[in-house]
């Protein structure tokens, strides 16, 4: 049998650092929508006991987190068999769009299926958090809130359903690791200035805002992005735009009755004047943290 999936991106609508928690993690208020830009991901049994991953990235095998979550499931589930799985990237990496979290949580769930592991979601999750903070929100996709680390989460309706989420994709990554400490060094001591919890009313929900505490932090260590958001902010096809996760891309939700080609062609002649290697992309929401399609072979 060989599986194929869509591992999918996400966006945060929100994401509101109220504190810090044990061991270095931030205390989140946050949100998650998962997005049709996705990776494209094979899984095929294999009797040699290994697993290989193949993809046109240069990660090194123990750092990909296809690999590590394979090993993790083979290993918890004493699996004799191995794996060969293949990993065309789409989703940039150092973007901000979750693509290595989607990738190990889709990694979980069709191993599991290939290899008859039989294990539940909640099983699964507590493979995967390990992982990332991300992770958890794989299995569920849609549009999910979430608290402490971001993996306590509650899945909501999708009010994002009808809208476009416009991306622009920058010719630089950034690291999750050095944001957050850029991050901690403007916001100084929780403990003078604690942060408001908004987690029983979020404010301006219905309006589509778009808030992210992160964005001064990256602005701050790489200035060139805040070209790039003032670009997307001020589109007339967009009603809210802001930084994806830790960025570098930055996201937007569309306007009512736009279509995809009208908020391209006005962002790619825009951004003409910025930078050539910059991209854009119009992605739409899905209910789902990944399409997955079996295959008799």
């Amino acid at each position: 049998m060989k599986i194929l999936a869509k591992a999918f991106a996400k966006v945060n609508p929100r994401l509101k650092v109220l504190g810090k928690l044990d061991g270095g993690y931030h205390d989140l208020d946050i949100s998650f929508l998962s997005i049709n830009l996705a990776d494209r991901m094979t899984f095929e049994s294999s009797n040699q006991g290994v697993i290989r991953v193949s993809t046109g990235v240069d990660i090194p095998k123990e750092d990909n987190l296809c690999y590590r979550a394979g090993k993790k499931l083979k290993n918890s589930c004493s699996v004799k068999q191995g794996a060969n799985v293949t990993l065309e990237k789409r989703i940039p990496i150092g973007g901000g769009l979750g693509g290595g979290s989607s990738n190990a949580a889709t990694t979980l769930i069709c191993l599991n299926r290939l290899w008859g592991c039989g294990l539940t979601r909640k099983s699964l999750i507590g493979l995967g958090k390990e992982f990332g903070a991300d992770v958890p929100f794989f299995f569920y996709g849609g549009y999910c809130t979430g608290k402490g680390k971001g993996s306590e989460l509650s899945k909501k309706e999708n009010i994002f359903r009808d809208r476009l989420i416009p991306l622009i994709i920058p010719p630089f990554s950034q690291l999750t690791s050095e944001v957050y400490s850029k991050f901690d060094q403007l916001r100084g001591s929780f403990d003078k200035q604690p942060a408001k919890d908004y987690r029983d009313n979020p404010p301006g929900i219905g309006n589509f805002t778009v808030e992210n505490d992160l964005q001064r932090a990256s602005l701050d260590l790489n200035p060139e992005l805040e070209t790039y958001v003032d670009l997307l902010q001020n589109s007339s096809t967009v009603k809210a735009a802001g930084l994806a996760g830790s960025g570098s891309s930055i996201f937007g939700i569309s306007r009512k009755d736009v279509s995809s080609e009208e908020i391209k062609e006005e962002l790619e002649e825009d951004l003409r004047s910025i930078s050539e290697e910059a991209k854009v992309i119009v992605a739409r929401p899905t209910n789902h943290g990944q399409l997955i399609q079996e295959q008799e072979g």
